[in-house]
């Protein structure tokens, strides 16, 4: 059953067997409270209202829980969460129960995981309602991205939602919460750009590292010499930051190797283990820059190595000097 066919049901009648489980928690804890909502509305019923966790609670207790008329009401719910720690003999245990179950109650069950071979999973897959929250693809998350801000009222350019899309996991949670740092950082405004997502997004050195390949390979030495800098604040050390540029640029030789030699994207996001969008992004950099600027690079970067390690000169001041020789030799 697909999620907005389960709320439509909900609407009507919360059915008497549910089952909840997959790694996408925040969709699934989402469903979760409009089964509440289902049931008790906005009120509060300690008489109806029962939560019990399969590590410590007995299956009687869980049954005797659920097979108990409501108190002063039309619905109870009777709700179990880790169903996945239940051994294999107490969820037989529930198999009477899920043959007949009491119309007036919802026994909820929520698990991380299911082993669809049991007889609980399949009595409950044949008499119940059972749904799968999966974690979202790389491929579905620019339009989930999209379409969660265009909820919100707000547009994004196409480079504000790659790079949006390259700084945060496939997490619902973790998107749902940059969206409202973006939303709050934004006010009045309606559309969001790539310095919008720089300003909010939290990022990691390698995505740092991500956006300074960018402005070099787009020859905006203002911006490049701020994510310098921006390591620096960050109390990176300077010798890392020229490793992880290094790295950058292995990587970008690669994808422009693969790239010459025809390789569909997709091909390349599978050999060099990276998700397909930020492939693209990665291969519009490296189609920027020239054989002659790879060699020319990787010689900067050996000197700059040598430097940083014999000078005993500004180490950060080096760094900033050799993102500036790599813009100028692009």
């Amino acid at each position: 059953m697909r999620l907005e066919d389960f709320y439509r049901q909900l609407e009507v009648e919360p059915p008497a067997l549910i089952l909840l489980y997959g790694e996408e928690d925040y969709l699934l804890n989402q469903a979760h409270q409009r089964i509440r909502s289902a049931i008790f509305g906005t009120t509060r019923d300690d008489f109806n209202d029962h939560q019990f966790h399969a590590k410590s609670a007995r299956v009687e207790e869980i049954l005797d829980a659920a097979s108990t008329y409501p108190v002063f009401a039309s619905r109870k719910l009777v709700t179990v969460k880790d169903v996945q720690l239940l051994a294999a003999a107490d969820q037989d245990k529930f198999s009477a129960y899920l043959e007949h179950p009491l119309e007036q109650t919802c026994l909820l069950m929520i698990a991380d995981k299911i082993d669809s071979r049991r007889k609980f999973f399949q009595l409950f897959k044949k008499k119940g309602v059972v749904l799968k929250f999966d974690p979202l693809t790389d491929r579905e998350l620019p339009d989930v991205v999209r379409r969660a801000m265009q909820q919100r009222g707000i547009s994004i350019s196409r480079d504000g939602l790659d790079l949006f899309c390259s700084l945060v996991s496939n997490s619902l949670h973790e998107i749902e919460g940059e969206l409202d740092k973006l939303v709050l950082y934004l006010g009045s405004r309606r559309d969001i750009g790539v310095d919008d997502v720089e300003a909010i997004i939290s990022r990691g050195r390698s995505e740092n590292v991500f956006v300074l390949g960018e402005a070099i390979a787009k020859g905006d030495l203002v911006r490049a010499l701020t994510l310098v800098r921006r390591f620096a604040a960050a109390s990176e050390p300077p010798l890392l930051v020229l490793n992880l540029i290094t790295g950058h640029y292995r990587l970008l030789w690669k994808i422009r190797a693969l790239d010459n030699q025809r390789c569909a994207a997709a091909e390349i996001a599978r050999q060099v283990a990276r998700p397909p969008f930020v492939v693209q992004r990665l291969l519009e950099q490296a189609r920027r820059f020239s054989r002659r600027h790879f060699m020319a690079a990787y010689a900067l970067f050996i000197e700059t190595d040598l430097a940083m390690k014999s000078s005993g000169g500004d180490a950060g001041a080096l760094l900033e000097l050799m993102v500036i020789r790599l813009m100028r030799d692009k």
